[in-house]
């Protein structure tokens, strides 16, 4: 996967601008990477409960027609699903449950692409790593600071949209935006490693904020 990313052979240098241009310390400051600017309309990266005027989404389904998909640091790291909006417009897309190992599993990070006729790219419009944006692991430490994790902001149709999960761990791999990783690549769950590192994505957990 390497839409949008520079070639492998300066990706490193290019791509540490593409998760932040101010901002060169790593993980540690990544979870401000919703808001660089910390503009008050942009997206909150956690919410307690899907608010007033949103969408909760009731039609979510896999290939095998479960309502949730995940993927691995290694194999799969990509996953599909259908998401079933009711409604067209730019929503901040919201799901819970996107990383739950704590501690064991370090690296918990990736991102959604959502295609559809208006978005044929899927990508958002809000990206902090090239075209798109990296949710990063966030509870190593603890519990996340609430249930519903920011996903991106998205142009949804209607109807049908395509939804693919994307492990980070492949990008980093190829050298793409490493301020992402979270600790030594080579130990425990680190994305060289042979770690699991899964990431869910789960329909019964979504929620479409209007923009």
């Amino acid at each position: 996967y390497d839409d949008g990313y520079p070639n492998d052979d300066d990706a490193s240098e290019d791509d540490d601008d593409a998760v932040s241009d101010d901002d060169d310390d790593g993980a540690e400051d990544d979870d401000d990477d919703v808001s660089d600017d910390d503009d008050d309309d942009d997206p909150d990266p956690w919410i307690d409960d899907c608010p007033d005027g949103a969408y909760s989404v009731t039609d979510f389904y896999s290939a095998s027609g479960g309502d949730e998909i995940y993927v691995l640091s290694w194999d799969p790291t990509e996953a599909d699903a259908t998401l079933v909006s009711p409604v067209s417009g730019l929503f901040a897309v919201y799901d819970s449950y996107v990383y739950e190992s704590g501690a064991s599993q370090t690296n918990e990070s990736g991102f959604i692409r959502i295609r559809n006729s208006a978005n044929p790219e899927g990508a958002p419009s809000t990206p902090n790593c090239g075209l798109d944006f990296i949710v990063q692991d966030n509870d190593n430490d603890g519990d996340p600071p609430a249930p519903l994790i920011y996903m991106g902001t998205f142009e949804l149709v209607a109807g049908d949209n395509e939804l693919t999960l994307y492990h980070f761990c492949p990008l980093f791999r190829q050298g793409y935006c490493q301020a992402f990783h979270i600790g030594d690549p080579g130990q425990d769950s680190g994305c060289e490693s042979g770690g699991a590192n899964s990431i869910h994505v789960n329909g019964e957990g979504f929620c479409l904020v209007p923009q």
